[in-house]
């Protein structure tokens, strides 16, 4: 990969089943559907290939289920022209995701761009808060039975925790209990829109 500035922070996600959109948001022949965030105009596959034909001995390290493995090739893996078939790599800007939005506080799963066998990932970006004239915006405080809660703040203030500050991390794990701050709720009704990433 290749960046225009070093100032970078790459937050890593690995899954040992694929990676795919949410299962709610496709149709029966493998579509987005009009109320998915994002739609396939989204999704950007590679472009502008650099082909380099040569042989040789090219070592691909690959990894399955946690393991790396070593594959030698006879000729450099760039010798290509084009990408076919269902995997190969994309790119997804989140700028591109569209938030859902309502009169009072959406649930999480509103929030999620994709999915695996074991874990979702959700994406909380600038949207216009709930628009009913007594709802709260703050997060309702609630336990995950089945599931832990892993947050990276990308940017900006998230509303209903203090102290926490772009680029960090927290983790809320399985049944245990954990909502907003104290005063946050308060310091929410009446707000607008986020205007923040997470």
């Amino acid at each position: 990969m290749e960046f225009a500035t070093e100032s970078n922070r790459l937050f890593i996600v690995e899954s040992f089943s694929p990676i795919r959109y949410p299962k709610r948001y496709m149709s029966n022949l493998g579509q987005l559907m009009e109320h998915s965030p994002f739609c396939e105009r989204d999704i950007r596959p590679p472009h502008n290939l650099q082909t380099i034909d040569q042989a040789g001995d090219f070592l691909i390290q690959t990894k399955k289920k946690g393991m790396l493995y070593g594959i030698h090739y006879a000729h450099h893996p760039f010798d290509v022209v084009g990408w076919d078939g269902c995997c190969y790599p994309y790119a997804f800007s989140i700028h591109d995701f569209e938030p859902i939005t309502g009169r009072v506080h959406q649930p999480p799963p509103v929030h999620q761009t994709f999915e695996t066998n074991t874990f979702v990932v959700c994406s909380f970006v600038p949207r216009l808060y709930d628009y009913h004239p007594e709802a709260i915006p703050a997060p309702y405080n609630h336990s995950n039975i089945d599931s832990d809660e892993v947050l990276y703040y990308v940017d900006g203030d998230f509303m209903s925790r203090k102290n926490v500050t772009r680029g960090m991390i927290t983790l809320h794990p399985a049944g245990i209990p954990h909502g907003p701050h104290p005063g946050a709720v308060q310091k929410s009704i009446g707000k607008k829109k986020r205007r923040n990433w997470q």
